[in-house]
């Protein structure tokens, strides 16, 4: 993932970055149509010596958070703080009502007591403009306390349909929480058409789109493949690694197969770029971890949204097959858009049953 120019910029991008700074805007777009990279946009002018605001980035996890601070830092601009909903409002919370945060359990927060303890300090908020990126993953009742407690201004970037959780924050609840000013982006910068065009069979047809994919079609659709082991895997990763390069993204189940498989890549690709990164990795272990650089990355698909590889093998299937339920069709939907050039569908080491491969497109989306 780059940031692009401004001249690379199109209208409807630039619209978004040049609206009034005052005003609390949401942004709606799919994957690929830069809205990570329009929202980095808007942070570095905001925080630069025209406005001179005090800009804190939300998103999804740590991963993500590292990426759009190391983007800021390589192009060189104002810095920027970026971080996860759970600290932010955790840390700010002990700052500033004090006592033990209210929880049903770990992460999961008692909203309404949280929101009464701020009420009850007659707290204020003290970040001049937070911008949410990938905002359909979180609740509600956090857009609420962000205008109310967190930010004088708030910029919100979501796509309903990659709402990876049972649910998931909709754009009319966005809109029910004060964002009114809605400013869509609809062009597809990333994937292929051929990858476009397997991601368009998961989307749901609610308030966003299916958009064209700028980029045409490079005839190399989505491949299905078969390993009969993780070591079979890492082999045709490392394999890809050496005679394409670029950035490769390897996307398993679970966090415990994560550390398998970066194992035998490492051992593989001696001197490359391998990382690994979970919810569970070490704090500050992500800040070490250059996206942008080619190398392989293995991580859970619960870390996979908003980040952007040249190649994809999504092992992560299993679970959302067969396709039975809306939240299933959105994780793949967001999963399989991660894929700039190749993607790769991983059928094993445990093995699909017919009723799950029978859920997949058939060719020629979907290369068998």
């Amino acid at each position: 993932m780059r940031l692009p120019s401004f001249n690379e910029l199109l209208e409807e991008q630039r619209r978004v970055f040049l609206a009034d700074p005052e005003q609390s805007i949401l942004v709606v777009g799919p994957p690929g149509s830069g809205k990570t990279s329009v929202a980095l946009w808007k942070a570095n002018i905001l925080a630069g010596p025209e406005y001179r605001r005090r800009v804190t980035i939300v998103t999804k996890n740590r991963l993500l958070a590292a990426l759009a601070t190391q983007i800021s830092q390589d192009q060189g601009n104002s810095p920027i703080t970026s971080t996860t909903m759970h600290s932010l409002v955790w840390n700010d919370y002990s700052d500033r009502v004090g006592g033990t945060f209210p929880q049903w359990w770990k992460y999961n927060w008692n909203w309404p007591q949280v929101l009464q303890n701020y009420e009850a300090r007659n707290v204020r908020p003290i970040i001049d403009h937070l911008i949410v990126d990938e905002g359909q993953n979180l609740p509600r009742e956090f857009f609420i306390w962000a205008r109310r407690f967190g930010a004088t201004t708030v910029s919100v970037f979501a796509d309903e349909n990659q709402s990876t959780e049972a649910g998931g924050c909709h754009v009319a609840d966005l809109q029910a929480a004060g964002f009114t000013e809605i400013l869509p982006l609809t062009v597809n910068h990333r994937n292929t058409q051929e990858i476009a065009d397997l991601v368009e069979r998961f989307h749901q047809n609610r308030n966003i789109p299916v958009v064209p994919a700028q980029r045409g079609r490079s005839n190399e659709p989505p491949r299905l493949v078969a390993v009969n082991g993780w070591e079979q895997l890492a082999q045709q990763v490392a394999v890809r690694f050496r005679n394409r390069g670029g950035s490769i993204g390897v996307i398993v189940r679970h966090v415990d197969e994560v550390g398998i498989v970066y194992a035998l890549v490492k051992g593989m690709l001696v001197g490359a770029r391998v990382d690994m990164y979970t919810h569970l990795s070490e704090p500050d272990e992500e800040d070490a971890i250059r996206l942008r650089d080619p190398g392989v990355t293995v991580i859970t698909g619960e870390s996979a949204i908003g980040l952007e590889f040249d190649t994809v093998y999504l092992q992560d299937l299993e679970r959302s097959l067969p396709i039975n339920q809306a939240v299933r069709e959105r994780r793949l939907y967001m999963l399989c858009a991660r894929a700039r050039d190749t993607l790769l569908l991983v059928n094993g080491p445990t093995p699909l049953g017919a009723a799950q491969l029978a859920s997949l497109p058939p060719p020629p989306v979907l290369d068998r």
